[in-house]
This record gives structure tokens, C-alpha cells and sequence, in this order.
């Protein structure tokens, strides 16, 4: 299930289609029944946020907050869930927070669409969430493969 929150009101989003796509995607992730938590927020949120949990002072795209500790990415989260009798936490992939203000502007200074772009930080988001991240060029090479694996799997059910 996916919780969409929408804590901000600077940027309009279609809630219902962006809620949509982020259950595709996590189900082109290999993840589909998982609970994530989607948390649409302001530059100034996640400024503290990444203050907070990250040490660093300014506003940035996207956070990810992973439920399960991943010592390799996925694996730790799988032998969890696996092990989890009730099926309640073991299938919880975590939040992302997403400073929506900051994204449309990095949009615009792109050329970018909004909708064309959310599906992509959401990708690199899950990737995070299960485990991935981006510190050396080999986990950066890894983490660029899941998201593209992610992507294609999502742009070619989005066609068929």
C-alpha cells in the first residue's frame, strides 16, 4: 500500500495519478504488496530533515528513509519479511520525502516536466529504500543499474 501524504501546498500534484505510479513502480521494483510512506513536503521541511539525519543544512530533492537496515541492498529486507509470521513490518519498505518546491524548480531550470521526472526520483527513492546507495562509483553503478531496471520495467508496461 502506498501512503501518499501531501504536507506542502506550493506545487499542485494529481494525487490519485501520482499514487498510482508510485504502486507501479514499486511493483516494477520487484516489491509490489509493500507498504511505502510518500511524503510530499517544503524546501524548509526537508531542509530540517536533512539537518537532522543527514548533517547537512539545505534543502535537496529527495529523502529516503529505509524501514529495514540493509547490510547489502535487498537482502536484509527480504530474510525479514520472510521471517515475519504476520506479514505486518517485514513488507514496509520505508518513506521518501520529496520537497516538491525544490524539485519543480530544478524542473524548470532543466527544461524539464514535473510528471516526467517524479517517476524518476521515485525510482532512485525505492532504490535507497532497498538498500542502494550512491557513496562509491561501484554502488553508484549499482544503484544507476536497479533504477534502470525499475525504469524500463515501468515506461514498458506504461506503453503495453
Amino acid at each position: 500500500m502506498v501512503l501518499l501524504l501531501n504536507q506542502q501546498r506550493a506545487v499542485w500534484v494529481p494525487l490519485r495519478t501520482m499514487r498510482r505510479q508510485i504502486e507501479r513502480l514499486v511493483a516494477c521494483s520487484g516489491y509490489a504488496g509493500w507498504d511505502v510512506g510518500v511524503h510530499l513536503v517544503t524546501d524548509q521541511r526537508i531542509r530540517e530533515l536533512n539537518g537532522r539525519y543527514r548533517g547537512q543544512d539545505k534543502a535537496t530533492d529527495i529523502l529516503s528513509f529505509p524501514f529495514h537496515a540493509a547490510q547489502t541492498p535487498e537482502t536484509e529486507m527480504l530474510l525479514k519479511a520472510s521471517g515475519d509470521k504476520d506479514g505486518e513490518d517485514g513488507r514496509n519498505l520505508g518513506d521518501m520525502f520529496l520537497a516538491m518546491p525544490y524539485i519543480l524548480a530544478r524542473c524548470r531550470e532543466d527544461n524539464d516536466r514535473l510528471a516526467a521526472h517524479l517517476p524518476v526520483l521515485v525510482a532512485h527513492g525505492i532504490c535507497h529504500l532497498l538498500g542502494y546507495d550512491h557513496e562509491t562509483d561501484e554502488d553508484y553503478e549499482a544503484m544507476r543499474r536497479r533504477e534502470f531496471q525499475i525504469l524500463s520495467r515501468y515506461y514498458s508496461r506504461a506503453r503495453g
